[in-house]
């Protein structure tokens, strides 16, 4: 839960920078392309900046007979057990509120998605100029999805109905889709956080300048398509997966026709962002040193002997605690105490343990690979010599014995 809370925290952190650099610096810029690029690679910049350093600290640190870490436990002071349950029922209550989010995203998408295919059900699909239609009734606006333009019925087969027409067709021709895509699958996974919003919200803006643009370059005129956009009369917007003409970005649609290109000048500006990217990456990486510093020592201290063949690190079947990981965690601050010299001391940090689950279940070679002192050393290697019989791993069918490390977290308030 600790690592899934940092990375929440980072990628969070980056979100919140590289938008607030767009806010600044791009918003204003006519460069649509550019800026439609910079926010796509921002998210996903933010989305895997927090695994970079733990990717990095295990190919330079584990070799590959490191034996296999199971999850840590952290022991506090007191009443352990009440402790870890009162931290279990938080965590609980988070886990129940952001399934409940997930679960109305994909309710809500679920529910778009076949209010479109009812649509396309309904009035069928044509095509038209090379281009899927559907023609839907009064109460929707124009919009595009996929690879389909959905046209108002009520509208004249005349010039007005070709510029929105060549409107919806740039969407789908520059892909705009896939960016609606990606992104409203981060708004699911990640509802929480307002960042993502705005930039759907920014994406979806973008995509329209750059359809306003590619109707202009089309060879239409600026006052008359400028006019139509007024005239419209918009009906319901299905704004999940779909482009349509939004009457709410208009003033700013027309600014930006207006403005003087300076695609140069955009690109410019972009590229100051690689210093704010270099310095969130180090810091995602400095956050990360306490542990890289962890994994060193570990592995200075434990020496995997060649001549020991009989003890796997991997297996197809791993050995398993009575009751599964949970079971584990919960035996753990059950029977840890937290030393009174550790606590007087305060001392406080992660000891890693060793051990190997031999063929008939049962703990062997129960050792410490990096200690804290305090007597939390031994309190650990005390409980887990003391642990119930476990599942044995199996290698071709067979019971085997496997080697693994266990990090205990001893943590004072």
């Amino acid at each position: 839960m600790d690592k899934l809370f940092l990375y929440i925290v980072q990628s969070g952190v980056s979100l919140t920078l590289l938008y607030g650099f767009y806010f600044l610096f791009l918003r204003k810029e006519t460069c649509f392309t550019c800026i439609r690029i910079y926010l796509l690679f921002s998210l996903l910049f933010s989305m895997f900046i927090p695994f970079v350093p733990d990717m990095i600290a295990v190919q330079k640190l584990i070799p590959e007979s490191f034996s296999f870490t199971l999850d840590s436990v952290t022991i506090v002071p007191g009443n352990v057990l009440s402790g870890n349950g009162q931290q279990n029922s938080f965590w609980q209550v988070l886990i129940w509120i952001y399934v409940s989010g997930l679960f109305f995203g994909l309710i809500r998408l679920s529910i778009q998605l076949w209010h479109i295919f009812i649509l396309i059900q309904r009035t069928g699909i044509r095509r038209q100029q090379g281009v899927k239609v559907v023609y839907t009734g009064k109460p929707y606006a124009n919009f595009s999805f996929f690879n389909i333009v959905f046209l108002n019925s009520t509208s004249n087969e005349g010039g007005d109905t070709k510029q929105i027409f060549d409107h919806e067709k740039t969407h789908i021709q520059q892909r705009h889709y896939l960016d609606l895509v990606f992104v409203e699958l981060l708004t699911i996974l990640f509802w929480f956080n307002p960042v993502i919003w705005f930039y759907k919200h920014s994406l979806k803006t973008v995509h329209e300048y750059l359809a306003d643009e590619g109707v202009l370059a089309a060879g239409y005129l600026k006052e008359p398509y400028q006019k139509l956009l007024l005239d419209q009369t918009f009906g319901i917007q299905l704004y999940a997966l779909t482009n349509n003409l939004n009457k709410s970005l208009i003033k700013r649609r027309f600014v930006m026709m207006l403005k003087q290109k300076r695609n140069s000048q955009t690109i410019f500006k972009t590229m100051l962002v690689v210093p704010l990217m270099l310095l969130i990456a180090f810091v995602v990486s400095c956050n990360s040193e306490d542990l890289n510093e962890e994994l060193k020592e570990a592995k200075e201290i434990i020496e995997v002997k060649n001549g020991q063949t009989d003890i796997f690190t991997v297996v197809e079947e791993m050995p398993t605690f009575p009751g599964g990981d949970e079971a584990r965690m919960k035996y753990l601050v059950e029977n840890i105490r937290y030393p009174e010299v550790a606590q007087k001391n305060g001392i406080q940090g992660r000891v890693f343990i060793t051990f190997v689950v031999e063929e008939d279940g049962y703990l062997s070679n129960v050792k410490v690979l990096r200690g804290i002192g305090g007597g939390c050393d031994e309190e650990a290697v005390r409980v887990i010599e003391n642990m119930p019989k476990w599942e044995p791993g199996k290698q071709n069918g067979k019971a085997v014995r496997v080697q693994f490390n266990m990090p205990i977290m001893f943590k004072l308030d």
